[in-house]
């Protein structure tokens, strides 16, 4: 199959330390804006990715890890310039200084090396919503892991839902045009399941949506949001009020060809920016711009030379 080609441009670049990007908060999407998250030996590092297309980052904030040369679990900024970290058996939220906030104890996870939990401030950022495990059941059954509201303030327990998943590892995001509409992934195995919480008049929901294995993709806007099978053998767009639609990679891209790297997301309500190649561990990828609507393959970036030779990642400031 040939496309279109347009040459990518490099205008910015920037140095963020610790970034891997298989961390399940390494990229963020937080009260319309866009987060990158990384750790170093002793710290989490947090930088907010710029709307000004002439910078990276609009500022980089620090905090010490809780658990120093151990994986900090999952941070999320919040909309108080504070930091919230969910991690094995703790929720912790920290203001902008550095000092703690908050600490909330809840049962540690059966399976540390598999299950994780994942927090985002509700819209309003009076609560914070976090997954963690949820207690054993007389004769020793589990209903399930938990979704909990915590009030910000505080760190006292508002609410909380039961999850259809048990000793999964979870990830929140938010539309980047609704803070509103948040989407939580769970991968329990070999399957994934991906919800849309609400939390409204202290009621709080967990509801499926769209298929199961078909985790919630990258950058969603305008009420439309993307979920990828996830051997990456198709992808689908869904939005409320309008007809699903699901294209599958043997039908749309070259022999052999799927979709990788699990964020294709919005560049904007007309285009789709998603990577391609024959298998997720690829060293090198193609990435395509996808019709915003029918997903629909109309051209392929070309990047310049130098930036191709690079280890450098590559981020779109809005997907």
């Amino acid at each position: 199959m040939e496309y279109t080609h347009l040459a990518a441009e490099l205008i910015a670049q920037g140095q963020f330390p610790g970034l891997g990007l298989h961390r399940n908060d390494a990229w963020l999407v937080r009260d319309r804006e866009t987060w990158l998250v990384s750790e170093t030996a002793s710290e989490i590092v947090v930088g907010r990715v710029d709307e000004d297309p002439s910078r990276v980052f609009s500022g980089q904030h620090r905090w010490p890890s809780p658990q120093p040369g151990r994986s900090h679990g999952f941070a999320s900024p919040l909309p108080d310039g504070g930091l919230a970290v969910s991690g094995s058996s703790v929720v912790t939220v920290y203001d902008a200084d550095g000092r703690v906030r908050w600490a909330y104890e809840h049962e540690p996870w059966a399976d540390q090396h598999i299950a994780s939990g994942a927090c985002v401030a509700d819209p309003s950022g009076r609560r914070l919503l976090a997954t963690m495990a949820g207690p054993m059941e007389a004769g020793g059954s589990y209903r399930g892991d938990l979704c909990v509201a915590l009030d910000l303030a505080d760190g006292r327990r508002v609410t909380q839902t039961v999850l259809p998943s048990a000793s999964a590892g979870y990830i929140f995001q938010q539309s980047h045009t609704d803070p509103a509409q948040m989407f939580l992934d769970a991968a329990q195995g070999d399957t994934f399941f991906s919800l849309a919480v609400t939390f409204e008049d202290e009621a709080l929901r967990a509801e499926p949506v769209g298929l199961e294995d078909e985790p919630f993709a990258g950058l969603s806007m305008n009420g439309a949001f993307l979920k990828l099978d996830v051997g990456g053998e198709w992808l689908s767009r869904y939005e409320a009020g309008q007809s699903d639609v699901s294209v599958d990679a043997e039908d749309v891209l070259p022999e052999d060809l799927r979709f990788v790297g699990y964020r294709p997301g919005f560049l904007d309500a007309d285009r789709v920016l998603a990577a391609i190649a024959e298998d997720q561990d690829a060293v090198a990828n193609r990435h395509l711009i996808l019709d915003g609507r029918t997903l629909q393959p109309v051209a392929e970036l070309d990047y310049p030379a130098r930036a191709a030779s690079t280890p450098w990642r590559w981020v779109t400031a809005r997907g």
